[in-house]
């Protein structure tokens, strides 16, 4: 689990445990106990299981995010309607005196106030996750599941691919706007692996699937299909078209320079591709063998041209 994010958030913490230890310095130092007998356990459970939720909720909302205004407001709606739990469930326990009646009379006071921070935080949530679903159109398209993501690239996985691929052939059968897939490789991408290790193996591999997300159309698809090896769905877009927006990828990525984490390397990587459209007959299985197969031929004869200019 990566703590980097709640390690930005002592303030808030601190802001917490102190708000929690004043509820109970407070509540403990005029209230007396009711006695076991008196306490009605199905209420504490209860009560005791949605307080224990919410801190469950601020615990993940510190740990997911960074700070913020949508953070902040996030946590202090949650925390305000903690404190409000917080006191219900303690009054399950403890017994006021008529002069301290307040402490059980104002329990539910914070709650109201707490609901309504929520709700211009999750207003504002709405705004931030318009502006994230933007950036984030060429690696989800109409789908969002972390489980189908590569964790080294962030873009989708070949398993997502895979269905997409799916999905536009079944509507390829009632229609007549085809697609094309592009595949993309790094060349020696094992030897660069080998000689510089794999930290600076994955930077470049991050690096790479950056400037392929930049350089795609709005509509496209990008995934990390294997290793080294990355898809570019070309929706409605036929072989001619597809030609030319693959050239221009290209060019985007062995002009793009990568530089180690220490500044001591900078390398120009070369690129292998393949490229296929898709037809009515086709299946997935099938379009993905077309690729493969064009991609090893074009490395073949890649190194066969290295070899007669060495």
């Amino acid at each position: 689990m990566n703590l980097s994010f709640l390690k930005l958030h002592r303030s808030l913490l601190l802001i917490f445990v102190v708000m929690q230890t004043s509820v109970l310095i407070l509540t403990l130092s005029f209230g007396q106990y009711k006695g076991h007998s008196e306490v009605d356990w199905f209420d504490v459970a209860g009560e005791g299981g949605i307080t224990a939720m919410t801190l469950v909720w601020i615990f993940f909302i510190l740990l997911s995010r960074p700070k913020g205004r949508v953070t902040n407001l996030l946590f202090a709606g949650l925390a305000i309607m903690n404190l409000s739990m917080t006191l219900d469930f303690i009054d399950e326990f403890v017994s006021y005196s008529d002069e301290q009646a307040w402490l059980s009379t104002i329990e539910s006071i914070p709650a109201p106030f707490g609901m309504i921070l929520m709700t211009i935080a999750l207003y504002h949530w709405h705004q931030e996750q318009m502006s994230i679903n933007q950036q984030l159109r060429n690696r989800e398209r109409f789908y969002r599941e972390h489980q189908l993501s590569d964790a080294i690239s962030g873009l989708a996985s070949a398993d997502y691919m895979k269905s997409q691929i799916n999905r536009e052939l079944n509507l390829l059968h009632h229609s007549q706007h085809g697609f094309s897939l592009l595949m993309l490789d790094i060349a020696q991408f094992d030897r660069f692996n080998r000689q510089f290790g794999d930290a600076e193996g994955d930077k470049l591999l991050q690096e790479f699937a950056q400037v392929i997300t930049l350089n795609v159309r709005e509509q496209d698809l990008v995934c990390r299909y294997a290793s080294d090896c990355f898809i570019v769905m070309l929706p409605n877009t036929q072989l001619a078209i597809a030609e030319q927006l693959s050239s221009s990828i290209v060019g985007a990525l062995e002009a793009f320079s990568f530089n180690s984490s220490d500044n001591t390397l900078t390398y120009k990587q070369k690129v292998h591709t393949s490229l296929v459209a898709a037809t009515s007959a086709d299946s997935t299985s099938g379009l993905l063998s077309k690729l493969h197969q064009g991609l090893l031929k074009n490395k073949h004869l890649h190194e066969y041209c290295h070899e007669q200019t060495a």
